[in-house]
């Protein structure tokens, strides 16, 4: 039986969200990212019980999932909103299904559209949070987009007004992407291996038939982005890298090299390294380690102080 007790999230947690979201949401908008494509994410704003909250969670998932539905972003809410956090969320394209994948989604799709988009979402909430704590906690592909946008920003020589960064299982590796193509090209003989239909994994009845469609091309330029350690070390943000001991679509020995590169910049300090054991890439099972998510988020807190 699952224990999610000593964590402060019962059991029954999943059933308890929804009414729970509905009670605390304030606003959400469509947020553009200002490309030639203009593809957009949807931010939602959950205000904290408490009129004096820790501060501001925000929270960015990955590919072919969203914070609805995705079993390590909905304990985070839950936790959050019932531990006097602010909420917000950033549900991009790579989070909406559609039970017929066409090629048209699939160009508007790309990786560059996807950092730009999370890169305009960063922008547009700080307003809300800027003389507040914040914790930054992005998932996958979700994690990865987010290093690549706040690149961009410090690259800019524009500040960033983040206390923390969590990323859980960034860089997945080029063999889990070549795996993936290959076993949804096997199993879609139709498919003139133009588009990836990526399907809910996750398999929420609204979204049961959904399918999030990109281009390999996608995957190509997740890869083939720059790791900038000179560029993460002027976040001047905690960053705390999460990997899951039996992860298989990303390496921790590439997660492991890189950490070390982090920590010969100018201020190794910011930057921790932590593998949960047990854990695979979607992070199901966060309850049973006593190192787990939510004993994270209360060292980032601590670390804000």
């Amino acid at each position: 039986m699952n224990n999610y007790l000593h964590i402060g999230v019962p059991e029954n947690f999943n059933d308890l969200l929804p009414e729970l979201k509905a009670k605390t949401l304030k606003w959400e908008t469509v947020c553009y990212s200002g490309t030639k494509i203009n593809n957009n994410a949807k931010i939602s704003f959950y205000s904290a019980i408490t009129n004096k909250p820790y501060g501001n969670i925000i929270l960015s998932p990955g590919l072919a999932t969203n914070t609805n539905i995705d079993p390590l972003m909905k304990a985070i809410t839950f936790w959050s909103l019932k531990h006097n956090y602010n909420l917000f969320t950033f549900n991009t394209f790579l989070g909406n299904f559609y039970e017929i994948p066409t090629i048209e989604q699939a160009k508007r799709n790309t990786y560059p559209e996807f950092v730009q988009l999370l890169e305009t979402c960063i922008k547009f909430t700080e307003p809300y949070y800027i003389n507040q704590k914040n914790i930054l906690i992005g998932h996958s592909a979700g994690a990865t987009g987010i290093i690549d946008a706040l690149n961009n920003i410090v690259g800019k020589d524009e500040k960033i007004n983040i206390d923390s960064v969590m990323l859980f299982a960034p860089w997945a590796s080029k063999e889990w992407h070549d795996f993936l193509k290959q076993f949804i090209y096997s199993h879609n003989l139709d498919n003139p291996y133009e588009i990836l239909p990526i399907y809910n994994i996750f398999n929420n009845e609204s979204d049961k038939n959904g399918y999030v469609t990109i281009l390999p091309q996608f995957f190509t330029d997740l890869e083939q982005s720059k790791f900038r350690p000179d560029l993460m070390n002027k976040w001047n943000s905690y960053v705390t890298i999460v990997a899951g001991e039996k992860d298989r679509k990303v390496s921790i020995e590439i997660l492991k090299t890189r950490f070390q590169e982090l920590k010969k910049q100018s201020s190794p300090n910011l930057f921790k390294f932590i593998i949960l054991p047990d854990e695979k890439h979607s992070f199901l099972n966060i309850h049973s380690d006593t190192q787990s998510v939510i004993n994270l988020i209360k060292s980032q807190r601590e670390k804000m102080k």
